[in-house]
């Protein structure tokens, strides 16, 4: 079994073609599976690629980004 790395918000808003700031926001709110790594008011989040693509396959995640992507519609997908 391989050890899988944690990655930064900004390696997932790359992943799933969305600004740093709205995976932070949909981290916050629980609307994709993420890791909170300090305990302070202003959390730092870390994410495992696999988690998101298991949430995008399940179509859980599918209509939220749908949302947060500019031009696209959840009924568009």
């Amino acid at each position: 079994m391989t050890h899988e790395p944690f990655v930064s918000a900004a390696e997932v808003a790359k992943y799933l073609s969305l600004s740093s700031r709205t995976v932070a926001k949909l981290a916050r709110e629980g609307r994709i599976p993420a890791h909170p790594v300090s305990g302070s008011i202003r959390r730092t989040w870390r994410f495992k690629l696999s988690e998101i693509s298991l949430a995008l396959a399940s179509h859980s995640l599918a209509p939220t980004i749908a949302t947060q992507r500019p031009g696209c519609s959840a009924e568009s997908e």
